[in-house]
């Protein structure tokens, strides 16, 4: 399932190099777990590249990306 590999790649990947834990809660806010606008920059840049899209700049908003559900669900939509 391209999911789980996603999910995976952004829990083995992407969490562990931002140094964050990987939320069990995928409702749980990112700002929660200390990442901070330099973190999100970091973040998008790791998505981009792990996953090798490109994210517009119209969805560069923190609340699109503020939960692990919510990179799942955008990854899961863009790399369909």
């Amino acid at each position: 399932m391209m999911s789980k590999s996603i999910e995976l790649i952004l829990k083995d990947e992407i969490f562990a190099e931002l140094d964050i834990e990987y939320p069990e809660d995928h409702d749980t806010r990112l700002l929660d777990q200390g990442i901070d606008s330099v973190g999100f920059v970091k973040l998008i840049v790791l998505v981009e590249s792990k996953f090798n899209i490109s994210i517009p700049d119209e969805d560069l908003l923190f609340e699109k990306f503020s939960t692990a559900g919510l990179i799942l669900n955008y990854l899961t939509e863009k790399t369909l």
